[in-house]
């Protein structure tokens, strides 16, 4: 007699991943960093190089407790972006593009805390971890065009808006939990303002500056809602009897339609620049996502909750200088604080920007 068919996926917290909860290809275009509201010269290209790594020992739960042991979720990120601006009607505008590929590291598997008993009177299975396949490849490149309704470098004001738009091309393979992309049409608007505090532009100064992003989301009609491989640490002796054994749950898949709610990013930097003559400074920042809850539409019309949201609290300090008038080096360290159904990354950026 065998358990298995009759586990219930309900102890499975996280019943579908994927990488979009992670954030990580918005990490770029989607993520300005202080300074990306000063408005560059006119007619020059920017080329930028970006390397992240990300990694995660903890995955917050949509609601209750974090869970910790046995989760590990960690992938590099490499993005290649290009910048081109010129004027339209005398308003500085431009074009940009970038392209981010996405490699998991290692072992990718969450922690569960607790697998209950399938039968009534029978012990737990105690804590446990589902094994996350993963599928390292391109995520969706993303094209953007911006303009500087407001573009003052003598005070240091400037106010910035653009869109953004995906294109659901990517490495997508919906036979994994874990994807690069979801392979959706994205649609984003986004805005910036900065403004100096106290300084002016060419001596010591300190600014704020301030983002905010939406985000609206098509759909995936060839995904799959992915049950991962579950496995318990401990399974109780009397389910030796049974014949029970790991894993309790090999990975399933079934023919999904995957749907993303709308959601929204704020930043807010304060940026202090100390040497003026290298444009070199530091700057603490504040990231804040909500929305973005994920489900899947099944083929008899029932809609799942993957539990997957975009709702994350991250603490950031960027440092940044020119080494020449014409490259710059940026880098940046990301902590998050608090994240609801996704996981609380600790990451690490550099930024190599390149004009000419």
């Amino acid at each position: 007699m065998s358990q298995r068919g009759s586990l219930s996926r309900a102890w499975i917290f996280m019943a579908a991943f994927s990488l979009s909860s992670l954030g990580a290809p918005a990490a770029f275009a989607s993520d300005p960093l202080p300074g990306d509201g000063i408005a560059p010269p006119l007619n020059i290209n920017i080329a930028l190089f970006y390397e992240e790594f990300q990694d995660a020992g903890t995955f917050g739960a949509t609601h209750g407790a974090n869970t910790t042991e046995d989760t590990h979720i960690s992938d590099e990120i490499t993005v290649l972006r290009y910048v081109r601006t010129f004027s339209i009607g005398g308003m500085e505008a431009g074009l940009q593009a970038y392209l981010p590929l996405v490699n998991f590291i290692g072992t990718q598997q969450l922690g569960i805390q607790n697998i209950p008993s399938p039968v009534a009177g029978f012990p737990a299975f105690g804590p446990g971890k589902a094994n996350l396949s993963n599928h390292s490849g391109f995520a969706e490149p993303s094209l953007g065009a911006f303009a500087f309704p407001v573009n003052n470098p003598a005070t240091g004001t400037y106010v910035a808006i653009g869109p953004w738009i995906d294109p659901p091309i990517s490495s997508f393979n919906k036979n994994y939990v874990l994807n690069p992309a979801q392979n959706v049409w994205v649609v984003e608007p986004e805005a910036g303002f900065r403004t100096i505090l106290n300084g002016t532009p060419t001596t010591k100064n300190l600014a704020i500056e301030v983002w905010g992003e939406g985000y609206f989301y098509g759909d995936n009609n060839n995904s799959e809602d992915v049950s991962p491989e579950v496995s318990a640490n401990n399974i109780p002796a009397i389910y030796t009897l049974f014949g029970v054994h790991n894993p309790l749950q090999n990975q399933s898949g079934v023919p999904a339609t995957f749907r993303e709610q709308p959601s929204a990013e704020l930043r807010v930097y304060l940026p202090y620049e100390f040497a003026p003559a290298l444009g070199a400074y530091f700057a603490p920042g504040f990231y804040q996502s909500f929305g973005g809850k994920q489900t899947y539409k099944l083929g008899n019309g029932t809609v799942v909750d993957s539990g997957n949201r975009t709702n994350e609290s991250q603490l950031r300090f960027i440092l940044a200088s020119f080494l020449s008038p014409t490259l710059q080096v940026m880098a940046i360290g990301e902590y998050d604080v608090a994240a609801h159904g996704a996981p609380l990354n600790r990451n690490f950026e550099l930024r190599i920007a390149k004009f000419f």
